[in-house]
C-alpha cells in the first residue's frame, strides 16, 4: 500500500493540492532521457495536463531532465538520484530548481564517475556531510531492491544511514509487495517519513503506476488524510474539501 499519509511536510509545502475534480498523480521517483530513461518532457506535459499532480524527475547524477521541465506548468520537485562509489544511492529533493542546480554544479558534476553514469567517485558519508548544510530532503530508494540495489543485504552501514536520512521509499513500482513491505517496516522502526514512486524509465511504466496509485487511493482514502493536513486554499474549507474528494468520480 502506498503510504500517502506518511508523506513529509517538505513536499506538502511545495504544492498545495486544490479540489478541482481532477484525478491525482504523485510520483517522487522517475527517470528521463537525461540519464537512463526514455521519458521526455513532451510526454509528461501531455500525460499530466488534466491531472492534479506532484512529481519529481530524479535522474541518475543528472539534472537536465528536471531543468528541461521547469516553466512547463508541471509541478516538479527538483530532485536527483545520487549514486556513490560503492553503488549505494539516495534520492535528494530541493525546494527550488536553483538550489538543485547549485548543488549539482558545485558538488556533483566535479565528482561524476568517468565511466559509470549512476556513480560518483565519493562515498555516501561525504555527501551526507555536504547536504547537512543545505535545505533538502533525503530518502533511501529501493532499500530492499534487487541484486546490488538490495541495501539491506549488501551495505553493512545501512543502519547508520537510516539514522541520517529523512525518508525511506516504501513503495517502488518496480518491486514486489514483499520487498516494499520490508521497506515500510524499516521506515516505521526508524520513525521516518515515506516517499513513493514509479522508478519509471519508459512511458508504459508511468501509466502502470498511475493505474495502481488511483486504485490504492480508492481503496484506502489515505490521500484524503494527507490533503486534510495541508494548508487550506482561500475559500475552501476542510469539510468541503474532504466531502468533495470522497464523492469524486
Amino acid at each position: 500500500m502506498i503510504e500517502f499519509d506518511k508523506l513529509s511536510d517538505f513536499f506538502k509545502e511545495i504544492h498545495p493540492f486544490k479540489d478541482d475534480g481532477r484525478e491525482l498523480y504523485l510520483d517522487l521517483h522517475m527517470h528521463t532521457y537525461a540519464s537512463d530513461g526514455f521519458n521526455r518532457e513532451d510526454f509528461l506535459i501531455d500525460f499530466l495536463r488534466e491531472k492534479e499532480h506532484l512529481i519529481s524527475i530524479t535522474d541518475h547524477n543528472e539534472i537536465r531532465g528536471a531543468v528541461a521541465i521547469e516553466g512547463s506548468g508541471i509541478n516538479n520537485v527538483p530532485g536527483i538520484e545520487l549514486g556513490f562509489i560503492d553503488g549505494f544511492e539516495l534520492l535528494i529533493y530541493f525546494k527550488t530548481i536553483e538550489k538543485l542546480e547549485d548543488f549539482y554544479i558545485r558538488e556533483v558534476e566535479p565528482h561524476k564517475h568517468r565511466y559509470r553514469m549512476a556513480r560518483t567517485n565519493k562515498d555516501v558519508y561525504y555527501f551526507l556531510d555536504l547536504l547537512r548544510e543545505r535545505e533538502c530532503h533525503i530518502s533511501i530508494p529501493h532499500i530492499n531492491g534487487l541484486a546490488q540495489k538490495n541495501f539491506i543485504k549488501n551495505k553493512e552501514y545501512i543502519k547508520d544511514i537510516l539514522q541520517k536520512v529523512d525518508s525511506v521509499e516504501t513503495y517502488n513500482h518496480t518491486l514486489t509487495k514483499g520487498r516494499n513491505l520490508a521497506a515500510k517496516s524499516l521506515r516505521k522502526k526508524y520513525d521516518l517519513t515515506a516517499t513513493f514512486g514509479s522508478d519509471a524509465h519508459i512511458n508504459r511504466e508511468i501509466k502502470s503506476y498511475y493505474r495502481f496509485l488511483n486504485e490504492e487511493e480508492r481503496k484506502h482514502h489515505k490521500l484524503v488524510d494527507t490533503l486534510y493536513k495541508l494548508p487550506m486554499i482561500s475559500g475552501i474549507g476542510q469539510k468541503h474539501l474532504i466531502h468533495a474528494l470522497l464523492n469524486k468520480k
